[in-house]
């Protein structure tokens, strides 16, 4: 499962509205988790292209 789907679900589990106060917040920093983690993947991808680019127009 990758970071996209797991906040989702997540989401979905704070929408329902069935969790205590603690849990609603540790779902939601479980979600900021995901969040920052698929962030740097994303750049590091970017970065990989970009450096991709500069190697082969060199």
């Amino acid at each position: 499962m990758d970071h996209k789907q797991a906040a989702k679900i997540l989401v979905e589990l704070v929408k329902r509205g069935r969790l205590s106060a603690k849990e609603k917040e540790a779902v939601l920093t479980a979600i900021g988790v995901l969040s920052w983690s698929y962030l740097a993947e994303t750049r590091l991808e970017v970065r990989k292209a970009k450096r991709g680019k500069s190697e082969s127009s060199s």
